[in-house]
């Protein structure tokens, strides 16, 4: 058959439409739907040739989305052109779906607008997919927020009687900061086990000590936002343990017991526990670690801090509302 009366079927072009990735169709300048492939009927959630003589008032189930279409179309039939918008629809049982349509006006034998025609693809996956991402370069930002105020902390919060001592003990707490983060870039979560980010921090302290450690509690979720602040308390516990507690010497234990509340809005209770180190006395005056921990627990999670310097070993509890440990 020649290709010129090959294109002046009927059947090749209900072919040709229906062979189109997406939903073809055409309207009256009424907007009223003459043609419509299966897509397009599947889009509209009508039965294949029900959308018939039909506006998008009488196909779609939300009027207020209908409205905004015939609008959209209106406008485009007052053009010349050929437009691409981004279009919303809603199904009967509320569940949305985007579509990316090109539309364009067709005129009659006169040259005047009849109507247009538009083409329209499915681009819900993607428009899902874009809010993904925006979704998480928000919570890139506010988890960056919180960890400069973290570092601001560290840094205001660090003193020392010379450069270098302040360097190390910055760039110490720097790195606990970093081994939190290394946690949930590994695991790819927006959480973490207690557990886990204790084992985190004490391995940078007792590596060759497993022996002496003793982690005792159930499974605790705690969000990055708690976990960065929680985490630095850690580090400075240990970082106290290795110089003057329970890591000072070749026999010093750690216990780190924690217990889930039985009753609603009871905190989780954290103890940690030294035992046989080097003897321990009450300081004198409040050292920049026990500030630094004090500051993590009170002002940025709103828990309870008490410290005990027992001649057996430092104990410290811990409490915290489940509310500021979890997920934001």
């Amino acid at each position: 058959m020649p290709i010129e009366r090959l294109r002046a079927t009927g059947s090749f072009l209900r072919e040709f439409v229906e062979a189109v990735p997406g939903a073809v169709y055409a309207k009256d300048r009424a907007g009223r739907i003459p043609l419509g492939n299966e897509a397009f009927a599947e889009a509209v959630g009508w039965q294949s040739g029900g959308f018939v003589g039909k506006n998008d008032l009488e196909l779609l189930a939300d009027k207020d989305l209908a409205r905004t279409v015939m609008d959209n179309d209106q406008r485009i039939m007052a053009g010349h052109g050929r437009s691409q918008i981004e279009e919303m629809l809603r199904a009967e049982d509320g569940s949305t779906s985007y579509w990316l349509s090109t539309k364009a006006p067709f005129t009659d034998e006169d040259g005047n607008v009849a109507g247009l025609v538009g083409v329209s693809v499915d681009i819900t996956e993607r428009k899902r997919f874009e809010q993904q991402e925006r979704l998480r370069a928000q919570e890139v930002e506010h988890r960056n927020k919180n960890l400069l105020g973290v570092v601001q902390s560290v840094v205001r919060l660090t003193e020392a009687a010379t450069i270098e001592e302040f360097r190390e003990t910055v760039v110490g707490r720097l790195d606990a900061l970093d081994r939190v983060h290394g946690v949930f870039m590994r695991e790819r979560r927006d959480r973490v086990d207690l557990k886990e980010l204790l084992l985190e921090e004490l391995a940078a302290y007792a590596p060759n000590n497993a022996g002496r450690v003793r982690l005792t509690g159930p499974r605790v979720w705690v969000g990055v936002d708690a976990a960065q602040p929680l985490g630095m308390a850690f580090h400075e516990l240990a970082t106290n343990a290795t110089k003057y507690g329970a890591f000072a010497n070749a026999t010093g234990t750690l216990d780190v017991i924690w217990q889930l509340p039985q009753g609603n809005g009871a905190p989780l209770a954290i103890e940690w526990k030294e035992t046989g180190g080097q003897p321990v006395e009450t300081p004198d005056r409040q050292g920049f670690g026990t500030r630094l921990i004090r500051s993590v627990v009170e002002h940025q999670l709103h828990g309870t801090l008490s410290l005990g310097w027992e001649p057996s070993g430092l104990r410290c509890a811990i409490s915290l509302p489940l509310q500021s440990i979890a997920l934001d």
